[in-house]
């Protein structure tokens, strides 16, 4: 993949924070699709409030009382572990130090974006308490729906929403309980059914594998099959995850997938699937498609990481790559689906 050499795309000092006492940290791993002439990105807008001294201010949605409440933890209690800054334990909970939602970015040419004045999808429900995260977009005849992270203390689940317009957005609730996320909806049925991948969380019995599953109705989804696991001492060891809307190929269906290392390094890589048993890998790239090099994905809030959710096919087969990077900041990449084919069979 060849980056733009507009790089970085977005960056939290392009967008205004939701309230003057917070500040944004990171603008990053948005959702991508065309309509008309123009570009929508679904960005994941993280923000956080503005610390006071010496402590670690934590916003959480009160879906009961509509608003936001805010938890201030002072660094030196003996109850609060702050090693990680993006996370804080506290008083036996594990909470986020910034909350998520996602906006919508528009632009004529696919490189130069602007964003929306408000959120498109924010925390409204008890399960999205510390935030949305992470959408992924596809179109379906003719309307796009949007799946996204719904995160709270009852875990990470996945929700679905729909839209005519990208200016408004209707809820159709959770589809994958905890602990879930990396859905994205094939954009044409198979076998009469619509077709998802899933990704369950890691545990002690199962790695981090990328699932299929089936639905009749994008709500309800069943006959789940794993389709692929990470492969021990490579660059995808310690998960896999499914990006943008497949893409159908004579030579099967085209994904630009995510892994990582036992290190925490991400990579994206390339996978081709079978057309009418989605659930059968046929092949995955031995090599990644692309890693962190530059200075945007080398560093920011999680560094060593490229993550990919968003991607749009030209008519003249070239492909652009929409990525998160370090984090922090929205990127793309441009290849073509041809080289994408011939990366998942090398």
């Amino acid at each position: 993949m060849k980056r733009l050499n507009a790089n970085p795309l977005l960056e939290p000092a392009d967008i205004t924070p939701t309230r003057e006492d917070f500040e944004v940290v990171a603008t990053f791993n948005p959702a991508a699709v065309r309509v008309g002439n123009e570009t929508i990105l679904l960005v994941r807008v993280a923000e956080r409030p503005i610390a006071e001294g010496d402590e670690v201010p934590v916003a959480v949605h009160d879906a009961e009382a509509g608003r936001m409440k805010i938890i201030r933890i002072d660094r030196s209690e003996s109850v609060a572990d702050t090693s990680d800054p993006r996370l804080v334990g506290y008083k036996g909970q594990t909470l986020l130090t910034s909350i998520s939602h996602i906006r919508v970015a528009r632009s004529s040419d696919g490189v130069n974006f602007t964003f929306d004045a408000n959120p498109a999808i924010a925390p409204t429900t008890p399960y999205e308490a510390y935030g949305c995260e992470d959408a992924r977009v596809t179109c379906i005849d003719g309307r796009y729906y949007v799946s996204y992270s719904a995160v709270s203390g009852w875990g990470v689940t996945v929700a679905l929403a729909v839209t005519d317009d990208f200016r408004t957005f209707r809820r159709l609730g959770i589809i994958f309980p905890p602990y879930n996320k990396d859905v994205c909806i094939f954009p044409e049925k198979v076998g009469g059914m619509y077709v998802c991948r899933h990704r369950p969380f890691k545990s002690k019995f199962n790695q981090a594998c990328i699932w299929t599953a089936y639905s009749s109705d994008l709500v309800s989804w069943g006959r789940h099959a794993m389709t692929m696991e990470p492969l021990a001492g490579t660059w995808q060891s310690e998960r896999v995850g499914c990006g943008g809307t497949p893409i159908r190929t004579e030579a099967g269906w085209l994904e630009i997938f995510h892994a990582s290392d036992d290190d925490g390094r991400y990579c994206l890589g390339a996978m081709l699937s079978d057309l009418e048993q989605p659930e059968r890998l046929l092949h995955r790239s031995s090599r990644p498609v692309l890693l962190a090099e530059t200075d945007y994905e080398r560093t920011g809030l999680y560094g060593d990481c490229v993550f990919s959710n968003g991607l749009i096919e030209r008519p003249d087969g070239t492909l652009r790559v929409y990525y998160g990077a370090g984090d922090s900041v929205c990127a793309a990449a441009e290849t073509t689906v041809e080289e994408m084919i011939a990366a998942a069979k090398r």
